[in-house]
Order: structure tokens, then C-alpha cells, then sequence
């Protein structure tokens, strides 16, 4: 499976919705994840019920839509010399043990939003007039923080990322700050005229069922990941351009960024779905690990036993 990826075959991408909906139905018979009782929305309160049908019918959509996104980014701003698919099918195998992957609520649709302000970001470059990516990048960030209110603390990291990618111009300061608030004006806006208390609104949303068991093999499997991707991405580091260390460094401040905020609701607000946020954005990195042309055995086998326990745990659940 992990070759035909990553190879430059653009059809597999149709192996991607099938894969989704295994998951999605494997949850749906056996009910592995359940759903909350209170379905969280940020500023927008309780927009969707998490055991509606249309709840768990729209999640897997969201995930196979942030995939493609991914890759998309991934493949278009030459993080290989060849169009690769692997991202795709690393961040659904990852996302598949964590609750968003099978109930909509704010989380999910924040993390698609913040993964739209990043196609703006990535179009930004030295010479050319950065205003409306710049805007457009903060717009989406606003929104997801709309959703999923402790992205708010996102901001600092957004002047960062930009800058890394443009000079220091006013103007596009003050558009970032201005894109992220309008999202954020409406929420308010919103929040009021329906009646939705800010007291009530939760800043991380509502708790989701601990999956230790879960956390724990997705967590040795990046850091196995990890291990066998260093020499390879030193040795692209070192051949890339000025532009592509760029954009390996705004990649390295999204995974901190991600990396503080599960911290944050891990160990003092108790949740769990916030490290799936870091699945995506490792995978940029991971996928070097697998190799070009010869597929590397070390990597290619912990895949395989996150996919294997991806789908085994629906069959023979294990609770600690």
C-alpha cells in the first residue's frame, strides 16, 4: 500500500474515500467512539447534535477533505521532486483513532479552516504583493477560532509564521489583525442575537472520551516516525532552496503551536482530540522517511501496525 503512494499515481487518491467510509461504518457497528452528549460549536453554540446521523456522516467528509487539502499543500509547493500521496493516507490512518474523525463539532471544522488559512499563507513569497493571502489567511484563522475558541492564542503565531515568509510591511500587519477580528465580530454578533451567553461558551469545547490506549500507540508510532525520518530530512534540508527551509520552519511553528495547545487541554483541561491537530502537519516531515523510489522497510512496518491496530481496536478494544 505505502508504494503505490508514493509514487507519482494520482488514481490512488480514490483508494482515500474508501478507506474514510471503512472507518466511519467500522465505528457506526461497533461503536468504539461514542458520541457527547453536549456537541460544542465556540461562539456558535450547539449547531449539530454529535449522535445525529448527519453529525457522523459529515465528520469522515471533513477528514477526507482536510486530506486532500494536505496533500494538495503538500504537492504544490515541491516538498518532492514528484507529486507524492502519502500525507493523504497518513493523516487519515492517524486522525482514525481520535473522536473528531467520527463526530462533527467545532474541533473539526476548525482544524479544515486553519488548513484553508494555510493554502494562503503558502502562496506567499519575497517579491510579490502579499496583501490579500495575508488577509485571507487571517480570515480563515478567525473562523476556525470562531469554532474552536482556544485558537485565539494562535494570533502571536500567525505574525510569526508570516514573517518568516514576507518582510515586515505595516499594512499587512494590520491586515492580519483585521481578517482574524471580522470572523470573530460576527461570532460575537451572532452569539447575541441568539442568546448564546459568552459564559457559556466553552474556550476549548466540551471534553471527549479518553482513549489511552490509543494515545499511546499513535504517540510511540510518531516518535518511531520521527526516529526514522531524520537522516533523510537533514540530507533534504540541506539540498533544499531558501524558499522550501522557509516553509519547513512555518511547518515547525504550526507543530509547536499544536504541540503547546494539547499540553494546554491534555494535562489542565482534560481532553484528548487536540494532539490529532499535529497529525497532519508531521506528516510532512514523516513522509521522507518512507523514502523516493525503494520503500524503506523500518518506517513501512510501524505504518502498517497503526493500521492494523487502527482497525483491530474496533474488534478487540483495549481500556486502561
Amino acid at each position: 500500500m505505502v508504494k503505490i503512494f508514493i509514487e507519482n499515481r494520482s488514481g490512488v487518491l480514490l483508494l482515500l474515500p474508501v478507506m474514510v467510509v471503512l472507518y466511519a461504518v467500522l465505528n457506526i457497528t461497533m461503536g468504539y467512539h461514542v458520541s457527547s452528549p453536549v456537541s460544542g460549536f465556540g461562539f456558535y453554540g450547539e449547531l449539530l447534535p454529535e449522535n445525529s446521523v448527519l453529525s457522523q456522516i459529515f465528520a469522515p467528509l471533513i477528514i477526507l477533505t482536510n486530506a486532500l487539502l494536505l496533500n494538495s499543500i503538500f504537492n504544490r509547493n515541491g516538498f518532492m521532486e514528484k507529486n507524492n500521496y502519502l500525507p493523504a493516507l497518513l493523516y487519515i490512518v492517524g486522525k482514525s483513532y481520535f473522536h473528531s474523525y467520527y463526530f462533527v463539532n467545532g474541533f473539526g471544522l476548525a482544524e479544515t479552516f486553519m488548513i484553508l488559512a494555510f493554502l494562503q499563507i503558502f502562496k506567499l513569497d519575497q517579491n510579490s504583493d502579499g496583501r490579500k493571502a495575508v488577509f485571507n489567511a487571517a480570515f480563515f484563522a478567525g473562523i476556525a477560532a470562531s469554532f474552536y475558541p482556544i485558537l485565539l492564542l494562535f494570533i502571536p503565531f500567525l505574525f510569526v509564521i508570516i514573517w518568516i515568509l514576507r518582510p515586515f510591511v505595516f499594512r499587512e500587519s494590520a491586515l492580519i489583525a483585521v481578517g482574524f477580528l471580522i470572523p470573530l465580530i460576527y461570532a460575537g454578533c451572532y452569539s447575541t442575537l441568539f442568546g448564546i451567553p459568552i459564559k457559556g461558551i466553552s474556550f476549548t469545547g466540551f471534553p471527549t472520551e479518553w482513549k489511552f490506549p490509543d494515545l499511546y500507540v499513535i504517540a510511540g508510532g510518531l516518535f518511531l516516525f520521527g526516529l526514522a525520518t531524520i537522516s533523510s530530512l537533514s540530507q533534504k534540508l540541506g539540498q533544499s532552496s531558501i524558499r522550501l527551509k522557509k516553509l519547513f520552519r512555518v511547518i515547525a511553528w504550526m507543530i509547536l503551536f499544536y504541540t503547546l495547545i494539547s499540553g494546554l487541554e491534555l494535562l489542565i483541561l482534560r481532553k484528548l482530540d487536540a494532539p490529532s491537530y499535529i497529525i497532519g502537519w508531521f506528516a510532512f516531515f514523516i513522509t521522507y522517511g518512507f523514502g523516493l523510489k525503494q520503500v524503506r522497510q523500518f518506517p513501512a512496518f510501524i505504518f502498517y501496525l497503526l493500521l492494523i491496530f487502527s482497525v483491530g481496536k474496533f474488534f478487540v478494544p483495549l481500556d486502561f
